[in-house]
């Protein structure tokens, strides 16, 4: 801290007095002190703008990444984060109070309403695209937790740091704890199932790929074969709109993809159109609407098994016979 101090000496003189105080012990930098996580305060569950501020302090700058955990009460990993300031001191982090988001898909094949879609400018140099659609950047994220104690986990150079954090209701809360607790378990076993989905199209867009690919040099009538088994899976968990990645098409029905990210939307803090119920209990409609989509769901998951286990190996084994390579896997 710095205060200067102005004392006149004469008409034509003055003097200036500077004084300096020593850093507090929170930002002093001592050899002999470890790295620490401070203790951080109470953060409120708000609807818009929820936020806990995460402080801790360097002694020198570590010689790996630091990464920042979030741990519910039954020690569950709610979120991870990745401070890149790394200064000795004091540094800062905020949490949104947000579970981990759901996996999104990454296209990678060509749509045959669109052949030209990667020359565009949005696209140039990328190997995967997303499915465009209003309001799917709020539908991609976690949901926000439910009030609470949880610890916070600072990880340095193979050291663990730990604090406690409260999460609470605002007073302008309409729900209760447990109704806002049964909502958010319902938008976790919805994330799990959005992170299901995703999986799955993004195994078949890397196999479809491969297949298009191999197009370009000979067209055996088994490789497209091998791709409408494909894609009879992929189109029942995004839809043909889905695979433009452009939110003017729209025309046809919502699969299971946007169908479970709407449902968490609404569960959750909402947004556009979707009104959001983080505030309260899951009602019987939504409860009835996530089992109807997750039975729809194991559907699709046993037509996948079968796909993965029987019909890619039996490509893989016919493949050489006609030339071409097997299909791998993902890395």
């Amino acid at each position: 801290m710095v205060v200067s101090r102005s004392c006149s000496l004469s008409k034509s003189a003055a003097l200036i007095v500077v004084i300096s105080w020593a850093a507090s012990p929170a930002l002093a930098q001592d050899p002999a002190e470890s790295d620490r996580l401070l203790a951080p305060r109470a953060a409120f569950r708000q609807l818009e703008g929820a936020s806990a501020t995460l402080d801790y302090v360097l002694n020198a700058p570590p010689d790996n990444p630091i990464i920042i955990e979030v741990h519910d009460s039954a020690g569950a990993l709610v979120a991870t984060l990745h401070p890149d300031a790394l200064q000795p001191g004091l540094n800062r982090i905020e949490w949104d109070l947000r579970w981990s988001p759901p996996l999104a898909v990454a296209l990678r094949t060509t749509p045959p309403e669109n052949p030209h879609i990667w020359e565009e400018p949005r696209f140039q140099g990328a190997q995967t695209r997303p499915v465009a659609h209003k309001g799917i950047e709020q539908a991609q994220l976690g949901p926000l937790a439910a009030p609470g104690r949880y610890t916070v986990e600072l990880h340095v150079d193979g050291k663990t740091y730990t604090q406690p954090l409260d999460v609470l209701l605002p007073p302008s809360s309409h729900g209760s704890e447990a109704d806002i607790q049964a909502s958010v378990r319902l938008q976790l076993r919805l994330r799990d199932d959005i992170d299901s989905v995703a999986a799955m199209t993004n195994r078949v867009e890397w196999l479809r790929k491969q297949l298009e690919d191999q197009r370009k040099r000979s067209a055996p009538p088994a490789l497209d074969a091998m791709d409408r088994k494909l894609q009879n899976v992929e189109f029942q968990l995004i839809s043909h709109s889905d695979a433009l990645s452009d939110e003017k098409y729209d025309a046809e029905a919502a699969r299971l993809y946007l169908n479970f990210l709407w449902l968490n939307l609404s569960l959750g803090t909402g947004a556009g159109k979707y009104a959001g119920g983080a505030d309260y209990a899951p009602t019987d409609t939504a409860m009835a609407l996530a089992r109807d989509l997750e039975t729809q769901l194991r559907g699709v998951e046993a037509e996948y098994r079968k796909l993965m286990d029987d019909d890619v190996p039996a490509y893989n084994r016919a493949a050489p016979a006609m030339g071409l390579p097997p299909l791998t896997p993902p890395q």
